[in-house]
C-alpha cells in the first residue's frame, strides 16, 4: 500500500491516541468523518496498522525488574532458531524478542518482580535449554525513553 501525506498523518496521531474518536482524527488530518474512516480500515486491511494496545506500568503490577537478555545459541541453523523463537513467545516474562545479527543471536526484554524472579526464568527458560550456548543480562537502572511507536515522516514509501 502506498501511503500519501494524510495516511502518514492519520498514522502519527492513532500512535498518539488510538482511542481518538473517528470525528476528531477527521478533524484533524483534514477529512470527513466517512473518508477518514475507510482510510484507516484501508490501513488496518493492508496490515500497516497491526494492532492497537493499552500501554500498562510494569511496576503498577510489581513488575519492578526489566532486563536486557543477550543469548548466544549454540548452533545457528534453522530448526534450532525456530525452535527457540517458538519458546520465546510462549514465556510471559518475554515481552520482547528480537533475532539480531552481530555476536549474540537473539535479544530479550524481559519483566519480572525482583531478581529471585529473574533466577527462575533463567533456570527454568534459557539455562536448561541445550541449544543456548551463552547469555549476557544487562539489568535496567532507569528507563530514559520508552517509545513504542514509528517514525512516520514521508520519507517511506
Amino acid at each position: 500500500m502506498k501511503l500519501d501525506a494524510i495516511d502518514r498523518r492519520i498514522l502519527a496521531c492513532l500512535q498518539e491516541d488510538n482511542q481518538i474518536s473517528n470525528l476528531a482524527l477527521a478533524e484533524r488530518v483534514g477529512l470527513s468523518p466517512p473518508a477518514c474512516l475507510k482510510r484507516v480500515r484501508a490501513l488496518r486491511e493492508a496490515k500497516v496498522i497491526i494492532g492497537d494496545m493499552s500501554i500498562v506500568d510494569p511496576k503498577a503490577l510489581g513488575q519492578l525488574v526489566t532486563v536486557v537478555v543477550e543469548v548466544t545459541l549454540a548452533r545457528a541453523s534453522l530448526d534450532v532458531v525456530d525452535g527457540f523463537k517458538r519458546k520465546m513467545v510462549g514465556q510471559p516474562e518475554v515481552s520482547q524478542c528480537y533475532l539480531v545479527t552481530g555476536a549474540s543471536d537473539i535479544v530479550l526484554i524481559v519483566q519480572v518482580a525482583d531478581m529471585e524472579a529473574y533466577e527462575s526464568f533463567l533456570t527454568r527458560v534459557l539455562y536448561s535449554d541445550a541449544a543456548v550456548a551463552t547469555v549476557s543480562s544487562l539489568v535496567v537502572v532507569n528507563r530514559i525513553k520508552f517509545q513504542p511507536r514509528v517514525v512516520v515522516d514521508g520519507s517511506g514509501p
